[in-house]
């Protein structure tokens, strides 16, 4: 009898012990979808791809990811997705809600996830509060430096935390940014931790080499338009030059595409020029969309998305991307808008006729 209590015990205490250990050591994700998606739902994580069928618009994922790094994943489809946030993954019971809408641009089909709400992970807890703060925090003086200060705190206690590189990141591209400040918050943060590619971006932003600023001569490029004729900027010296940095896959650079036509015919007989820079891969698919946009100036490629080396000389980060250039190969300005170009446009040859 006492033997069979010892060995009772010792099981209650093994069983016990399992059952922590699940309920620590790895994730559950509960998922709910709002929208009409049938099939498989796949997330990636710790380098591996994981699948659930969704059934009745609910989802089941489970496995383990690290006790000590908060690492940023997405889910996708079997088709052609998108995401429009991460989901920070922790080691918990998380509760997801998401929608799965099917959309289309121009020829290309894919579905849209959009994160609608998450519970369950210190991340999720941590990132409402940011946003709470940033909401109700007074728009005066002090309002950037307010926000820095809460950047500071997170990325102070969370270092390994993917979120806290996406907010830096975040604050980095912010047009009133104060880089000065920001570099103070990257010391602090955990490299190693991080998304290798946003560390090395967030690094080139606040830590610019060799990127073109304006008033400095442009590096002159020769890359290969759809005909593999080889195109070098040397050849529009004396005129005024548009580079614009796009692709065949980004939506905003294609919505900007009619403007561009517009602002092209009113001055291309007036010693103005583009050029557009794709970063697309896929060289057939870039060819196809210059003959369905009708874009009449020089188009050249450069295979490597942003790791290209033009790409990186002009500090390209985000597309579209435009830079305007003088007559002699000096920079006037990064990334005005159409109507900010026709301005600098009309007042440069009016200057030029008087």
């Amino acid at each position: 009898m006492k033997l069979f209590k010892i060995i009772f015990l010792s099981l209650f205490f093994v069983f016990n012990l399992l059952f922590a250990q699940d309920g620590n050591d790895k994730f559950e994700i509960f998922g709910q979808i709002e929208g009409n998606y049938n099939g498989y739902l796949f997330f990636n994580y710790n380098n591996k791809k994981d699948s659930s069928l969704v059934v009745n618009s609910k989802f089941y994922f489970s496995g383990i990811t690290s006790q000590d790094v908060v690492f940023a994943t997405r889910f996708s489809t079997n088709r052609t997705s998108s995401m429009n946030k991460d989901v920070f993954l922790e080691n918990r019971k998380i509760y997801v809600t998401i929608e799965i809408e099917r959309k289309k641009y121009n020829e290309t089909e894919y579905d849209w996830i959009v994160l609608k709400d998450i519970k369950g992970t210190q991340t999720s807890e941590l990132e409402n509060e940011f946003l709470r703060y940033i909401e109700f925090l007074p728009r005066n003086e002090n309002w950037l430096k307010n926000k820095y200060n809460k950047i500071d705190e997170i990325v102070s206690l969370h270092p390994k935390n993917h979120f806290s590189g996406e907010l830096l990141y975040f604050a980095a591209q912010d047009s009133l940014a104060n880089f000065e400040d920001l570099k103070l918050i990257f010391h602090k943060i955990d490299t190693v931790a991080q998304n290798t590619q946003l560390i090395s971006n967030l690094k080139e932003i606040l830590y610019p080499k060799g990127k073109i600023q304006i008033g400095d001569f442009m590096a002159d490029f020769e890359l290969p338009n759809e005909n593999n004729t080889l195109i070098n900027t040397e050849a529009y010296r004396g005129k005024i030059l548009i580079i614009d940095f796009w692709a065949s896959w980004c939506a905003p650079c294609r919505k900007k595409i009619p403007q561009l036509i517009d602002l092209y015919r009113k001055f291309k007989s007036k010693n103005v020029k583009i050029i557009s820079v794709s970063l697309d891969t896929d060289r057939l698919k870039w060819i196809k969309v210059i003959q369905i946009e009708k874009m009449e100036w020089d188009n050249v490629i450069e295979s490597d998305e942003f790791e290209g080396k033009v790409v990186k000389s002009f500090g390209v980060k985000a597309i579209p991307s435009i830079f305007l250039i003088d007559t002699h190969g000096k920079l006037i300005v990064i990334d005005p808008t159409i109507e900010d170009m026709e301005k600098i446009l009309n007042e440069r040859i009016d200057k030029k006729s008087e």
